[in-house]
């Protein structure tokens, strides 16, 4: 319970202007209209996000998956003093062209795996037990995409926009109104907050 605490750190409530184009491509769930959206700035390498990911996002994405009531965003924001979260990046990205569920399932096993590659950047010999050789291929080809690197500065220069300096960082619009999240939220007490939200 003690992250809990940790991650309560709330700083206001500013109207909501992020908008579809911003969200191309990012959504693990729902769509812009959704009445609940949380977009999560998250960097690979960051165990904190590594543990909100695992306990709290993966959940919602099984409870919310139904219907468009809420949508969750995943940004990513590779901090500079993790080396190896950049490279990972740079494969969950590659890995959007293999199709959504796969995207979804290497951004997963990427906050699994997070002490074995963490060290050494090597992402390759960790993806390869859950994508098959033709995956791999094609992962590794889109790899050398410009637009990959491109993709990543992009979503880095909405962070620093949005003054994003940790992760993870989380804005949760609900009713119209943004809330800036630092560090996180539990499954249960996320849950409530989004429950009460869609009364």
């Amino acid at each position: 319970m003690h992250w809990i605490m940790l991650a309560l750190v709330i700083m206001g409530q500013v109207p909501a202007k992020s908008t579809q184009k911003d969200f191309a491509d990012s959504y693990l769930i729902g769509r812009a209209d959704s009445p609940v959206r949380i977009e999560i700035f998250s960097d690979f390498q960051c165990p904190m996000c590594r543990t909100f990911y695992l306990e709290t996002v993966t959940r919602l994405l099984k409870e919310y998956s139904a219907g468009d009531k809420v949508a969750i965003i995943f940004r990513d924001f590779p901090l500079q003093q993790h080396p190896a979260a950049r490279i990972a990046t740079r494969y969950a990205l590659a890995s959007k062209s293999l199709g959504r569920e796969q995207w979804m399932k290497v951004i997963e096993y990427l906050y699994t795996c997070q002490a074995e590659w963490s060290y050494d950047g090597k992402i390759e010999p960790v993806l390869s037990r859950i994508l098959d050789p033709g995956e791999m291929e094609i992962l590794k080809a889109k790899l050398n995409d410009p637009t990959i690197e491109q993709s990543i500065d992009h979503e880095v220069a909405l962070g620093n926009e949005r003054q994003v300096d940790s992760t993870p960082t989380v804005f949760a619009t609900m009713g119209g109104k943004e809330q800036r999240l630092v560090g996180g939220l539990a499954f249960p007490v996320f849950k409530e907050f989004i429950d009460r939200s869609l009364k």
